[in-house]
């Protein structure tokens, strides 16, 4: 299969055998382009190691690495290389001063010069000189963390070397893209950026030969995990950046889907579930061991391993000679342990911690249990399906709806119902027929997963490419609200006096009309689209539900303006919140790549209408609005 001419190039900050599943799910996409697709693809690196050489042997060893993969280093790069002719420096810059500071020089392991690492009085680190090979220094750069942004530095130092400065940066982005344009030597590169932690650093890229793509590995929400629920300040940046992005990747279109809903459906959104290496044929199903049960996960409060054991005690008191094998390190395992312990079971489940032949106990395991709170996809449980190992999941956001189907390959149960999980369990260890369905079913699944990525892969890149010429670009949107009232009074709940932007659900009285106009003044850039193209949506939104529905807008195009007006009755905006519930209407505008939103409120000076609210006594207060006239 042939995919988009260019280079190929994956951006995580570090890699070795002990990162987790982002990690080996990024080295796995990487060994398909060059066994299945022909590519030669680079992964490049951004963080300082001292151990590099030692860190790929290992990668190479594992079988996680092909010795067609490049892993060229940030650092190692211009230690080696030296800086390119830097433009002229701004004299008033001030430099990064560590007179005050205690230089501790540190070597790497064959002796060779490394860094010196300065530290303040309290023994706190506070910068860094990193060293070419003859001792002296040529980057000077302050201590941060890549989940930390107000440790970010704004200014990193190029030396000379006399350690004089020859140049500088005002950001970990401006060093990082400029790399990265050095790497792709002008010539069309597809850069997958896969860690949250770098994106902000990383994208956007405004170089035309580049190509970004994004791929998102987790779960974006926090709990309650509606497309409305909060997320976390490193996944918030990842969503502010899709514009500026050439695709968005999801692993499931559920997560496509909510993200959608979240910031638009905008056409950079794709959907490449990962693929996994089918093993060495496993044998006769109706080998299995059936009183074996096995899990392979971090033991971290995610993985809900406690609900696991309290199954598990279910299943033991069923079937006595059961027996659960779990795999994996983290810090959880006093609390797995106590919880072992605490149920006298003991003698029948074994903490192995991490081992690499966990594999091979998934060849004999007649059923293999996922009771985490929520993941992106569980690779695990994918690997499981390749070894024929029925899975008992919970149905989460996000992965094993998508992964399996129920009673087919697979069982799904509700989050946190461990009876049922343990019901599940003992079905498929006392019935070797039922066992050997699922396994065969779980076997086919998972062995055609291979070729649906490439394909996946092939659509996605040719469409970032046919994309390409025609992106968007939102410069400016301003909202000039003309109108936004209810007519009529008689809702038995309050609408709040004031902001004017949410509606409470109220059952009874008398209908009134929302009535919205304004003014969308759009100054936007793209190459062969124009406004025209644009879509533009008003909602009532209850965001702690996640209910939202779509109001009737209508819209008038003039160029760079857009004319909007709605009416609409009130009971139609609350119909699909809660009784009680506050809505807001989000007005939001999808053009190509980009989109726009934002929550309507009453203009200042607004018209004429009603406000409906209550006093502490739940007394209702009905006051006439006049238009207000602003101050000359």
């Amino acid at each position: 299969m042939t995919f988009p001419e260019g280079r190929y190039f994956s951006t995580p900050t570090v890699i070795g055998v002990e990162k987790g599943g982002e990690t080996r799910a990024l080295l796995l996409r990487n060994r398909i382009f060059v066994n299945e697709v022909g590519l030669r693809p680079v992964v490049l690196t951004f963080s300082p190691r001292v151990d590099w050489v030692e860190r790929r042997q290992a990668m190479l060893d594992s079988g996680m690495l092909l010795p067609e993969i490049a892993t060229p280093n940030l650092y190692e790069h211009y230690r080696e290389r030296g800086w390119p002719e830097s433009e002229a420096l701004d004299s008033t810059a001030q430099t990064i001063d560590v007179s005050g500071w205690r230089p501790v020089e540190e070597t790497a392991p064959e002796g060779r010069p490394w860094r010196v690492v300065y530290k303040d009085q309290a023994g706190q680190t506070m910068a860094y000189d990193y060293l070419r090979s003859d001792g002296t220094p040529y980057l000077r750069i302050p201590e941060f963390s890549f989940t930390q942004r107000t440790s970010w530095p704004s200014r990193i130092e190029q030396l000379g070397s006399a350690g004089e400065v020859v140049g500088s940066f005002d950001s970990l982005g401006q060093w990082f893209r400029r790399w990265i344009r050095e790497m792709t030597e002008g010539e069309r590169s597809f850069v997958f950026v896969d860690s949250r932690h770098s994106a902000p650093h990383i994208l956007p890229m405004r170089a035309r030969h580049v190509h970004t793509i994004y791929m998102l590995h987790n779960v974006h929400l926090l709990w309650p995990r509606h497309w409305s629920s909060r997320t976390t300040e490193a996944y918030s940046r990842v969503l502010r950046r899709i514009p500026g992005m050439d695709a968005m990747v999801t692993l499931t279109e559920r997560q496509r889907d909510d993200i959608a809903l979240r910031q638009g459906r905008t056409n950079n959104l794709f959907v490449a579930p990962h693929p996994v290496e089918m093993p060495e044929p496993a044998g006769d199903p109706r080998d299995r061991d059936p009183h074996r049960v096995a899990i392979v996960a971090r033991l971290e409060k995610q993985k809900g391993l406690s609900d696991a054991i309290a199954a598990f005690d279910i299943v033991r008191r069923r079937v006595p000679q059961a027996r659960l094998d779990i795999y994996g390190e983290g810090g959880q395992r006093e609390t797995v342990q106590h919880a072992i312990s605490e149920r006298g079971l003991d003698d029948c489940v074994v903490l192995h911690g991490h081992d690499p032949r966990a594999r091979e106990a998934l060849r004999h395991a007649s059923a293999f249990m996922v009771t985490s709170a929520y993941e992106g996809w569980n690779l695990a449980m994918q690997e499981s399906m390749s070894f024929g190992c029925p899975v008992v999941s919970y149905d989460i956001k996000y992965g094993p709806r998508e992964q399996i189907e129920d009673g087919v390959n697979g069982f799904l149960v509700p989050r946190r119902d461990i009876v049922a999980m343990a019901d599940r369990v003992v079905e498929l260890l006392e019935s070797p027929d039922l066992s050997a369905r699922i396994s065969a079913a779980a076997l086919e699944r998972a062995s055609s997963s291979k070729t649906r990525f490439v394909q996946d892969w092939k659509h996605i890149l040719e469409a970032v490419v046919d994309l390409k010429p025609r992106r968007t670009r939102l410069r400016g949107v301003t909202l000039d609200i003309e109108t936004l009232r209810v007519d009529a009074a008689g809702s038995r709940r309050p609408l709040p006096r004031g902001g004017g932007q949410s509606f409470v659900n109220a059952s009874g009285g008398p209908d009134a009309t929302l009535r919205f106009a304004g003014k969308l003044t759009v100054d936007a850039r793209a190459n062969g689209t124009d406004l025209g193209t644009a879509e533009l949506s008003l909602s009532a939104v209850h965001a702690a539900s996640g209910t939202l529905t779509d109001l009737p807008l209508q819209v008038r195009r003039d160029e760079s303006q857009l004319t909007l007006k709605a009416e609409v009755s009130l009971a139609q905006v609350v119909a699909a919140a809660p009784i009680g519930a506050a809505v807001s209407l989000r007005l939001l505008l999808v053009w190509g790549n980009a989109s726009w939103q934002t929550r309507l409120s009453r203009p200042e000076g607004g018209a004429a209408g009603y406000d409906v609210a209550y006093d502490p006594q739940d007394r209702i207060q009905v006051s006439a609005r006049r238009r207000r006239t602003n101050p000359p």
